[in-house]
């Protein structure tokens, strides 16, 4: 049986965490104490690369986050299926997706060639970004753009939100995070109706106490979001002196039954399952 393996590219940590509860609904488990060589190839190969590229005495701690190394990974209960989902640091950072790209393709053996480690490998790539003001088309053609400059070829196109395509050898999906019923938002739009659903109260106090405190002097270089903050408020009721991701993968705000009842993430579930 062939193993399959599927890098799943985000903006953030919080991407991460909300697939995260997506990927486990369907049936997917926590890869927990597995070692970096004993991962799948082409994953272990990178994996280990990543950690080992450089001296490390020599790194100064800024740098040490740079590699590329994911925040999750998850495999089915036969072993034969993982997903490794990266926090690249924004939209911005074309580098880094760009960089998994052509590493995944250069593992991939051409026409001819043999590749022991690959004989049983099928590889994906997933992309996830947020629509923002530019819309859902807008996004899928800079994404589609983006990855045909690195493939120096016109023919990978996704054109339909959740589309997956197959260029040689390499399966390519891309999915755009928007509002319900629209094309445009961010995941925080779909993320925190479903956490504020059956917690209204909880939510609508946290929304007064930013609306009744909030000092626009006093936030640094314009860097606030309020619904980020609506969830950090709520989520410290649960755990408390923890990040947003933290709060959204271990509080019981998206429980698996809103999951599975929510269409766009119904459109996540379905778009991962091409992979698999």
């Amino acid at each position: 049986m062939s193993t399959k393996v599927i890098s799943v590219l985000c903006e953030g940590p919080h991407d991460v965490s909300f697939l995260i509860k997506l990927i486990r609904v369907i049936g997917f488990k926590m890869c927990e104490g597995t070692k970096l060589k004993d991962f799948p190839s082409p994953m272990n190969h990178f994996l280990v690369t990543e950690a080992t590229k450089a001296n490390i005495e020599e790194l100064k701690l800024s740098e040490i986050n740079h590699a590329l190394l994911p925040s999750g990974v998850l495999k089915n209960k036969e072993e034969t299926i993982f997903f490794f989902l990266y926090a690249l640091g924004g939209d911005s950072r074309k580098d880094k997706r760009e960089k998994i790209l052509t590493t995944l393709m250069d593992s991939i053996p051409r026409a001819g060639e043999y590749t022991e480690q690959l004989v049983d490998t099928e590889t994906s790539l997933a992309y996830f970004l947020d629509a923002d003001e530019k819309g859902i088309t807008t996004r899928l053609v800079e994404l589609t753009e983006e990855i045909q400059t690195v493939l120096s070829s016109k023919e990978p196109s996704i054109s339909t939100n959740g589309d997956v395509i197959s260029f040689n050898g390499l399966q390519i999906g891309g999915y755009v995070f928007a509002r319900e019923g629209e094309n445009l938002g961010r995941l925080e739009d779909i993320m925190l109706p479903m956490m504020k659903q059956n917690n209204e109260k909880i939510f609508d106090d946290a929304e007064k106490y930013i609306d009744a405190h909030l000092d626009s002097k006093r936030v640094k270089k314009g860097n606030f979001k309020k619904d980020k903050a609506t969830i950090g408020i709520a989520g410290q009721l649960q755990r408390s002196g923890t990040s947003n991701n933290v709060i959204i993968n271990h509080s019981d705000y998206i429980t698996k039954d809103k999951i599975e009842n929510h269409n766009r993430c119904k459109e996540i579930i379905t778009f991962f399952k091409q992979f698999t």
